[in-house]
């Protein structure tokens, strides 16, 4: 017999003996019977939510679980029960001292834990890092951050102070982003990198339905969309390093300008403005330059096995007074190296730019292939323009099924789902990656050329830790810089990153 059945007999036969034998009629017995059989379903409901709230509790306390045998529940400090405050007051006159061999009735108990329950902080590991949100949703919190640590070798130039072996912190990067309310977000970042400290996203969002779509609408430092890698992190695109388009036909400010941006959509398709300023970390010596960017992608072909990829992309700046370097040298063969770049050449001047770019891209579950192109033009009061232009072709495949991690909804890379997770004791997720690129600054004569041939392996441990190797076969020619003339030469390059 269980305990409830044991417990329903006692209390039956006690009521039955208590009455005087004249009374027992079978009316009276049938009335009996019926109140115990309410007590009993009452019981059941107890129990049913005290299983709730053991539940609730050992989700969010899997170290302390509930019991239905435990001593009497204490509440959070914040909430004390009834009994705690009549303990810490006097008595009043007539009544006896409250006891803890007296506890409140388990349905009050638990109507007071419920209430408590509602209160309580709500904690998500999903991401990597503890998101933290209120008992409605309207406040969350979550820490983000990464690290990027490199060890690089170049050798075959015929400049020996090119073949070197280094180490670098690629980034330390480390900061937080939220919700308040059902509109309102803001993200923050502070990043070590190159040896400087510097502000990376540091802005505001509000989400919106504009004409029955998704918008939003952001005030702050934010990553600019522009071209497929461009508009990726770091720790997203399948190689060490975004490749040329994304380096190298890029506005003054670089990848990231204060201002204002909205951003629009739809199901297969997003349409993104921004216009700002210089980046967040550019010293104030005179007013700032102005960009207004824009870009726009489509998926014409968007199913569960295939999506193609097309993509369009433009800006204007006009460049601040102080400017002296309105191009950026470029990394062809691994960043950790210095002596290793395309040198942008000397441009007297500059007070205006344009570029543009177009992108396309196929993804069949765990092949991926795509290819951009881009072209940038400076002009100045003093001097004649000049071209600038870059284009480069990668293809890849998951060796161990996992789908190409394309976020449709942007455009952009994200990360892989591993489907047998390292530190859930499978192999991970393996990928190899092949490119090639080229980058052409030689209309001005002080201008370099560069190509780059990479094969790439990824080994995802999961879905926040990925170890990479890439082995590069580079050629530029500078006509200025340290050093000068054609060079050729091999680096492999290797990467511990782990993002949250």
């Amino acid at each position: 017999m269980s305990k409830k059945q044991a417990f329903a007999a006692a209390l039956y036969l006690s009521a039955v003996l208590s009455m005087p034998a004249a009374a027992q009629t079978a009316d009276e017995v049938s009335q009996l019977r019926r109140m115990v059989e309410d007590q009993r379903t009452h019981i059941s409901d107890l129990e049913a939510r005290l299983a709730v709230m053991e539940r609730m509790m050992a989700a969010t306390h899997p170290r302390e679980p509930l019991a239905a045998s435990a001593q009497p529940l204490h509440l959070p400090e914040t909430a004390p029960t009834d009994m705690a405050r009549a303990r810490n007051q006097p008595s009043p006159l007539g009544r006896p001292l409250p006891s803890d061999v007296h506890p409140i009735p388990l349905d009050e108990r638990l109507a007071q834990i419920e209430a408590a329950q509602k209160d309580m902080v709500h904690v998500n590991w999903s991401k990597g890092t503890p998101e933290f949100s209120s008992s409605d949703g309207n406040l969350t919190f979550r820490p983000r951050g990464r690290i990027l640590i490199d060890l690089g070798n170049t050798s075959g130039s015929s400049d020996s102070s090119r073949n070197i072996t280094a180490t670098q912190a690629r980034s330390l990067r480390l900061g937080m982003e939220g919700s308040i309310g059902r509109h309102l977000s803001y993200v923050l970042e502070g990043d070590f990198a190159d040896n400087a400290v510097s502000i990376k996203s540091a802005y505001m969002a509000w989400t919106a339905r504009l004409l029955g779509q998704q918008a939003e609408f952001a005030l702050g430092n934010r990553l600019n969309d522009r071209s497929l890698d461009g508009s990726s992190g770091t720790i997203s695109v399948p190689f060490i390093e975004r490749n040329v388009v994304g380096q190298g036909i890029i506005p003054v400010r670089g990848f990231f300008g204060l201002g204002v941006a909205a951003r629009v959509y739809g199901r297969n398709w997003h349409v993104g403005v921004q216009l700002s300023g210089d980046d967040i970390t550019n010293p104030e010596t005179a007013s700032d330059g102005v960009t207004l960017a824009g870009r726009m992608h489509w998926n014409p072909v968007k199913t569960d096995d295939l999506i193609l990829h097309l993509g369009v992309w433009g800006f204007y700046e006009h460049i601040a007074g102080d400017v002296t370097r309105p191009t950026r040298a470029i990394a062809i063969g691994g960043f950790f190296n210095d002596r290793l770049r395309v040198t942008p050449g000397t441009f007297a001047d500059p007070n205006k730019g344009t570029g543009y770019g177009f992108e396309a891209g196929l993804f069949n579950r765990s092949l991926w292939a795509y290819g951009e192109f881009g072209n940038r033009r400076l002009m100045s009061e003093t001097a004649v323009s000049t071209k600038q232009s870059a284009w480069a072709v990668a293809a890849g495949w998951f060796l161990t099924g996992e789908t190409t991690p394309y976020l449709a909804r942007g455009g952009i890379w994200s990360r892989p789902n591993v489907i047998d997770p390292l530190t859930g004791g499978g192999s991970g997720a393996f990928e190899i990656a092949v490119r090639y690129e080229t980058i052409d600054y030689s209309d001005n004569p002080t201008g370099g050329r560069g190509a780059a041939s990479t094969l790439g392996l990824n080994w995802y441990l999961n879905n926040f830790v990925r170890l990479q190797l890439n082995a590069i076969e580079w050629s530029v020619h500078n006509p200025s810089g340290m050093i000068m003339g054609t060079d050729h030469g091999r680096t492999v390059v290797t990467r511990a990153q782990i993002s949250f």
